[in-house]
């Protein structure tokens, strides 16, 4: 055995203890919101190629990628705890690898995630925190991009047409 798999299984063990011997109050009240930043609270950056919608395939919830940062879009109960409310960020500081996988910070799991794609609309998630996880994201939807790439057919077309003037009459006067 490791030592960094001893390490695990002792905080397991120590985790199991303390929460075993802590009366618990009833479900209503067994949750607090966690302390997460929201959308808000953070500066945006670049957008990526897979900003949109995507699914947490294990949990069923949805979470939306925007800008470098990724926030939950319904909010869910993590680890039995923790209530993650409607646009508190969970994925932040997002950036894109030379491999064309993606990095980012995993708030809820205090960990570190590298993402990689398993098709055109699933990326695999893997931890490297105290306990690591795995998890699945589908893509729900994508954004359009707001810039295009040269100008279009509209651009051309005036949003009002000037009429027609007659140089050759003298102007009334209104008053």
């Amino acid at each position: 055995m490791t030592c960094i798999t001893a390490k695990r299984l002792s905080f397991a063990a120590a985790t199991a203890l303390a929460l075993g011997s802590v009366s618990t109050p009833s479900v209503a009240s067994a949750q607090m919101r966690a302390l997460l930043p929201t959308i808000d609270e953070v500066e945006p950056l670049e957008a990526l190629p897979i900003d949109g919608v995507w699914e947490i395939r294990e949990i069923r919830e949805r979470i939306v990628i925007e800008s470098g940062h990724g926030y939950a879009e319904d909010g869910w109960v993590h680890m039995l705890l923790f209530r993650i409310e409607p646009e508190q960020v969970v994925l932040k500081n997002i950036r894109e690898l030379a491999d064309g996988g993606f990095v980012a910070d995993d708030l809820p799991q205090l960990a570190n995630v590298t993402f990689e794609w398993v098709d055109d609309d699933t990326l695999q998630g893997r931890t490297n925190g105290l306990i690591p996880v795995t998890y699945h994201l589908d893509r729900v939807a994508e954004f359009e991009s707001d810039f295009e790439t040269g100008p279009s057919p509209e651009d051309d077309i005036p949003l009002i047409e000037e009429p027609p003037t007659d140089d050759d009459e003298d102007p009334v006067d209104p008053w």
